[in-house]
């Protein structure tokens, strides 16, 4: 896979990704998303539509302070993530995320996101309240 302005390397668009919900940057984050085939699946939520993800994401990201990438593999349009989130929820704490993101035609068509839910569930569950 060749990379070109119209179709950079999927490690730079799901960076710009990551760099763009870092900044709460939630309109170039959509931007860098699939509109027609984009699917995310976490311990938390899953969503089929780009729309409604990061109209979530604009709803719960304010949590967000940092992100800390520890490790990047690539594999074709495969990019995984080893990274930290610096989170403030009531009290300052660090999430060990991994983040596995599939690039097609220069957009995230799919991200599958590990880590441990249980800090979260108190934010998601008075959110569905």
């Amino acid at each position: 896979m060749t990379a070109s302005p119209d179709n950079p390397a999927p490690e730079t668009v799901v960076n710009h990704y990551l760099r763009a919900i870092e900044r709460h940057d939630y309109d170039r984050a959509h931007a860098l998303l699939d509109e027609h085939s984009f699917s995310y699946i976490s311990p938390i939520h899953r969503f089929d539509d780009a729309g409604r993800f990061i109209e979530h994401l604009s709803l719960t990201g304010g949590i967000l302070q940092r992100i800390e990438i520890r490790r990047q593999f690539v594999d074709g349009p495969d990019v995984c993530h080893y990274m930290v989130f610096h989170v403030q929820i009531s009290e300052k704490m660090k999430v060990d995320v991994v983040q596995w993101a599939q690039v097609r035609e220069g957009r995230i068509a799919r991200i599958e996101a590990l880590f441990d839910a249980h800090p979260y569930r108190i934010l998601f569950e008075s959110e569905a309240n």
